[in-house]
């Protein structure tokens, strides 16, 4: 699997990323969230996305365990976003999945933190971030047609739409899913 090309030929241990904002953090993905990531990504939440909620803890360990390994083989960075108090509010994630001079953006918030602009801002500060240490082409961010709030995210950087498909959601049905593409 590719890995990604980090600039100044200067290796990352995207495993101990912190990317300050000025109303919240990003922070590697740990075990610590596990708890929280099986409470908040719920259906309502899932319900414009491939995944689905997860059955148990176990299923969230799982999933940060595997985003884990992906940071220790460098083709993905998973963030937890936290507020500037401490509080869990989703996860962002900048993955290169074998296709790293193209990786793909994404972000969740848990419901009680929509509204606020936290996904734009951990989305903007996570676009900063690869800008200034990982080479590659362009990004792309796929979204369901319908989540126009989601949408609106990577318009803000200038995406364009360059791609229309219907992906199978995990937990049945299709996303009709369009794909920005975010240029570096």
């Amino acid at each position: 699997m590719k890995t990604f090309k980090f600039k100044n030929c200067e290796r990352i241990d995207l495993t101990q990323i912190k990317i300050e904002c000025e109303n919240i953090d990003l922070v590697s993905i740990s075990l610590k969230y596990a708890e929280s990531i099986y409470e908040e990504f719920t259906e309502e939440i899932t319900r414009y996305m491939i995944p689905s909620p997860p059955k148990s803890v176990d299923e969230s360990r799982a999933f940060i365990s595997s985003s884990m390994e992906g940071m220790k083989d460098e083709h993905d960075l998973v963030v937890a976003i936290i507020s500037k108090s401490g509080e869990f509010l989703g996860c962002a994630g900048f993955h290169g999945r074998g296709k790293c001079n193209t990786p793909e953006f994404g972000v969740w918030l848990k419901k009680s933190a929509h509204g606020n602009g936290y996904g734009k801002t951990a989305i903007h500060a996570l676009w900063g971030w690869a800008l200034k240490n990982i080479e590659f082409d362009y990004a792309i961010y796929p979204v369901d047609v319908a989540n126009e709030r989601s949408r609106r995210i990577p318009e803000s950087l200038g995406g364009v739409v360059f791609k229309e498909l219907k992906v199978p959601c995990a937990s049945g049905g299709y996303l009709d899913e369009i794909v920005y593409r975010v240029s570096a």
